[in-house]
């Protein structure tokens, strides 16, 4: 019995695998909604924890409030991903899955230097837009200096944050739109996501940056490690002195400025390292012809 190869040798209609491709979840008007999903459950976990803390007597121990933050914090994320999972699903199938694939060995101190170059950069940017006073004091009431905080910071934000970021909202947007589109849209809302204009613009270019190394190393682990490096560098800065909390104070403008160009040039050297041992494959599975894609938005 010869078994019938029509099918088979129909050509593949590229405009409707690209229409198919855009079909992928999230879109820009989606994310308004994940981040109006996040606030919401954000608040509702704020409720909760604020009245747990009324009915606790001793509302003064610094661990406690460490514990039912990091609690509030796990709590919101996992209710956003697993609401993000079931839009995944219910466009994709049950096909859809999280990219935790492995990564060369050289990959990691690599990363690893980067993103140490990558934290003087970022304390630039934030430097851009000063802080009040008043939200100063507010994140050091929000970060007690205990195993719990690191916890939240190195551990639980870099997990979490990585797997709903990149692992779902990038994945879907890498899919959707071209990847320098694609990342910038996630970088964008992933600053947004911090809430506040001080940490957005560091927290939008660090998230550019994670983005383009998902999308040449097609894992969430690599991002993982970029994440807690640099806030365990933030972390670290906590336990100093206040006036010795950022790399001016601490070596002075002609250091500074010198540590300024060897993290440039430390971060660019990684980057083109990165660029020529990861070719662009990805590119061949992703679309490029995606004229449709500004009404699709």
């Amino acid at each position: 019995m010869i078994p019938d190869l029509t099918e088979a040798q129909q050509p593949i209609d590229l405009n409707e695998t690209v229409a198919d491709s855009q079909f992928a979840y999230p879109n820009v008007k989606a994310l308004f909604r994940l981040f109006f999903v996040f606030l919401f459950y954000m608040v509702v976990c704020g409720i909760f924890e604020g009245i747990l803390l009324m009915g606790i007597r001793d509302i003064r121990s610094p661990l406690l409030r460490s514990f039912l933050n990091l609690s509030t914090y796990v709590v919101t994320f996992l209710a956003v991903t697993r609401y993000a999972i079931k839009k995944c699903k219910k466009q994709e199938g049950e096909d859809f899955n999280i990219s935790f694939n492995k990564t060369a060995t050289w990959v990691f101190p690599v990363l690893t230097i980067c993103a140490l170059a990558l934290v003087v950069i970022l304390e630039r940017l934030s430097n851009i837009i000063p802080m009040p006073v008043a939200v100063q004091h507010y994140f050091e009431r929000m970060f007690q200096k205990d195993f719990i905080s690191i916890i939240t910071m190195v551990i639980a934000a870099p997990i979490l944050e990585e797997i709903l970021f990149r692992g779902i909202v990038l994945r879907g947007l890498l899919k959707n739109y071209s990847p320098h589109k694609a990342i910038i849209i996630s970088g964008v809302f992933f600053g947004l996501m911090h809430l506040n204009p001080w940490q957005a613009l560091p927290a939008i270019f660090g998230g550019i940056f994670i983005g383009w190394i998902y999308y040449k190393t097609q894992s969430v682990i690599p991002g993982m490690i970029v994440h807690a490096t640099v806030n365990l560098s933030a972390a670290l800065f906590l336990f100093l002195p206040k006036k010795q909390q950022s790399f001016l104070s601490l070596l002075g403008m002609p250091c500074y400025i010198l540590l300024c160009i060897v993290s440039l040039l430390i971060f660019s050297t990684g980057c083109i390292l990165i660029q020529k041992r990861f070719a662009d494959s990805n590119d061949e599975r992703i679309p490029q012809s995606l004229s449709s894609e500004e009404h699709q938005l």
